[in-house]
């Protein structure tokens, strides 16, 4: 490879960082201005285009925004005909995956920066005068980048935690099965800090209907229902059998013993798949809420202990009695999962719970380990290199979520851009006021309670106050200590004692509303709505570069940041978060005959997403799972649009980007669609299909823009073209 640097004695090494970075830019404005005098004589397609703006904005972030646009865009492309290819087709074109990732995209190029920022930090000598809780999240850092000793110690550690807690049978000839009970295994396991419940899952959650408190619940396992149901003959399960035989055999199983006693693992997984309920059948949450006691659970479904199970799972927090309530999410599964499990051989379920363990000790076992999950990774999710160390050690401190969003908006996020964006969302909520306010298919007294729930609707940006008080933040963590020196895995199990010791008292505590704990998650590149306090919150990592800068024009923020911000508005009425009131309670606020439109309105969308399918990997839409988030793409860029007009109504247009011969209106749109710019591995694009709650972003844009009447009008997109059909499916 050619070796294409300055020499160290060259003319550019002489000249200061001044003149270097005045020479660049005057470099680049001198391209940009190229491109848009060749703009000028460049015959577009059918689409009107308006006439171009004249005043043009030349400052360093409009630049910035129209090359990152310019770099994107296919302008060989007819809006009207696919406006994600034009919009994202060089990206797609010219896009590389790294070989750890399974995208890239606008959202994980955002990440990728933020781990980076982190990382710097964490790299840093420990310091007596870093706060306490920086010198946790560093401890964390530097025992998980200590590779040498987990070469050196884990094996070891790990084998020895197995023997004392009765030995894994693959690894053992003098597997004793008589001695060998599930259910005393797991209140081992959680009494060693190894916390997990494998069968069933087991946590405090919000009441749903009194979200003022808290209940225990019972559900179906986690696990890959979809894919596992397919079966042996599927090429991930059988992936999965691969990676668990040698998983076993790096332990030091005999290969064919690894080979028989796996398979009897993984029909055991396919068995307990085919019992779950599939989400379709879920989508009422009223069919999730099934409070009943202990005592009757213990009735109902009799080959489990359920007061031991679960009081064993709180300890040591005060127990629970046969009369407490708990909540028993899917009753279905667990009728049938009460006459299946007495059925398996105690040696298969003493496997699968092992294996398990081992599976989510990976990180924490020398690197053979993980290059053998990396050979089920690659077949199953298309991802073909290790994730660089430091970027997983980077990860692993977000376990003190509270203090890394503290060191992340203290260290890297301009707290005056938290007002600015307050402003924004305020436009688009008002936006959705006014259009619930002329929906004509509402009746008028769920009309008033749907205006009353917006209303209410909390918006959380950036960061709470409390984590930039590093009192308040020493105090949340106070009674946790980490030695840097410590073995990674046995550091986590002080991690995990620790939070399970705050977690299990929430149950006994009234639901604080809001809770600023829960909204430390400001590195988080991403917006969530929390059906259970009718809110949304924006961390402050998305609020950055393509989604937002106010150093921009308006049309660019409301487009990026907007579209997310509709989105999740939107989510407070999609076809699960509409069962919930204005307080976040489980009701029934609709009447019937509003309630049979919304269905019908919500069946087009179905209907409309499921008539596509993914050319690469020849799959259908799931219109069904994925309706939630489709209700919300279609509602939240149309109220971002709205809320970017109520801003144009107290301002005037702005100036146009150089390059971009774009109406303002038109780059509200190329900047929402900007957004959607993705590039996936089939591998990983199949498994999304299959089992994701959202649909490939390529139909994330273009179905809600050709659903929408202002992007036909803006784009002056003839009636009948593909990105303005004559049928549009519409709920909000």
């Amino acid at each position: 490879m050619d070796d294409k640097r300055p020499k160290r004695n060259s003319c550019w090494q002489r000249r200061t960082k001044l003149e270097k970075w005045l020479i660049v830019l005057t470099g680049f404005s001198s391209i940009i201005m190229l491109f848009m005098i060749s703009d000028l004589f460049i015959e577009y397609p059918s689409f009107s285009a308006g006439k171009l703006n004249q005043d043009v904005c030349l400052s360093e972030k409009c630049i910035r925004s129209a090359s990152s646009i310019l770099q994107n865009i296919d302008k060989t492309v007819d809006p009207c005909d696919d406006f994600y290819k034009f919009t994202c087709g060089n990206f797609v074109k010219n896009t590389v995956i790294p070989g750890d990732k399974v995208q890239q995209s606008s959202f994980s190029s955002i990440s990728d920066k933020v781990d980076l920022q982190l990382m710097k930090i964490y790299e840093e000598p420990i310091q007596e005068s870093d706060p306490s809780y920086l010198r946790l999240v560093k401890a964390i850092y530097n025992s998980c980048m200590n590779t040498t000793q987990i070469e050196k110690e884990s094996l070891g550690f790990v084998k020895k935690e197995f023997k004392d807690l009765g030995g894994w049978p693959v690894i053992e000839p003098y597997w004793n099965e008589k001695l060998f009970d599930w259910k005393n295994l797991l209140y081992r396991l959680r009494r060693m800090n190894w916390r997990r419940t494998y069968f069933f899952s087991m946590y405090i959650a919000t009441d749903l209907k009194n979200s003022t408190k808290t209940i225990f619940t019972i559900s179906q396992p986690c696990m890959p229902y979809e894919r596992l149901k397919k079966g042996l003959n599927d090429t991930a399960v059988q992936a999965s059998l691969d990676y668990m035989i040698q998983l076993a055999v790096l332990f030091g199983a005999d290969k064919n013993t690894a080979a028989s006693d796996m398979k009897d693992v993984i029909e055991f997984e396919i068995s307990l798949a085919k019992m779950t309920v599939p989400y379709k059948e879920l989508r009422n949450a009223t069919l999730k809420y099934n409070p009943i006691t202990i005592r009757q659970l213990q009735q109902n479904f009799s080959s489990i202990p359920w007061l031991k199970m679960i009081n064993n799972y709180l300890s040591p927090a005060d127990m629970l009695n046969l009369d407490d309530v708990i909540n028993v999410a899917v009753p279905k599964f667990f009728e049938r999962f009460n006459s299946f499990l007495p059925k398996v051989k105690k040696r298969t379920l003493a496997n699968y719970m092992f294996v398990n363990l081992v599976k989510n000790a990976v990180d924490y076992l020398p690197e053979e380990f993980q290059k053998t999950e990396l050979n089920y990774v690659k077949i199953v999710y298309g991802k073909n290199e290790l994730t660089p160390r430091w970027k997983h050690c980077t990860w692993e401190a977000e376990r003190l979520n509270v203090a890394v969003s503290s060191i992340y908006v203290q260290k890297f996020f301009d707290k005056s851009i938290k007002n600015k964006v307050t402003e924004l969302t305020q436009d688009i909520k008002f936006s959705f006021l006014e259009t619930l306010k002329k929906i004509g298919w509402m009746d008028r007294k769920t009309k008033k309670h749907a205006l009353h729930k917006a209303e209410k609707m909390k918006s959380f940006i950036a960061y709470p106050d409390e984590i930039l008080d590093d009192d308040v933040v020493e105090e949340y963590h106070e009674g946790l200590e980490l030695d840097p020196s410590e073995y990674y895995l046995k550091l986590t199990f002080n991690m995990s004692s620790f939070w399970h010791n705050g977690y299990v008292k929430s149950l006994r505590e009234p639901v604080l509303k809001p809770d600023w704990r829960d909204q430390a998650y400001t590195y988080y590149v991403n917006a969530f709505y929390v059906q259970s306090e009718n809110s949304i919150q924006l961390p402050a990592a998305i609020l950055q570069d393509h989604f937002f800068d106010p150093e921009r024009p308006q049309y660019m923020n409301y487009g990026g940041i907007g579209e997310v911000i509709g989105h999740e508005i939107t989510h407070g009425f999609d076809d699960g978060g509409r069962q919930y009131d204005k307080d976040g309670n489980l009701i029934d606020w609709w009447e019937p005959e509003t309630n049979r439109t919304f269905a019908r309105k919500s069946q087009c969308l179905v209907e409309q997403y499921g008539n596509y399918t993914v050319p690469e990997i020849e799959m259908s839409l799931n219109g069904v799972k994925n309706l939630g988030e489709n209700i919300a793409d279609n509602g939240g860029i149309k109220i971002a649009y709205r809320g970017y007009l109520r801003w144009l109504d107290r301002n005037k247009v702005e100036k146009a980007l150089p390059g971009l011969p774009y109406t303002p209106r038109q780059m509200f749109w190329i900047s929402a669609a900007t957004n959607g710019c993705t590039k996936y591995k089939k591998e990983y694009l199949k498994q999304m299909v299959m089992s994701g709650f959202h649909s490939p972003y390529y139909f994330r844009i273009l179905v809600p823009f050709m659903n929408s009447d202002y992007f036909a009008r803006d784009f002056n997109c003839p009636l009948g073209s593909p990105m303005n059909p004559k049928y549009k499916c519409r709920v909000w």
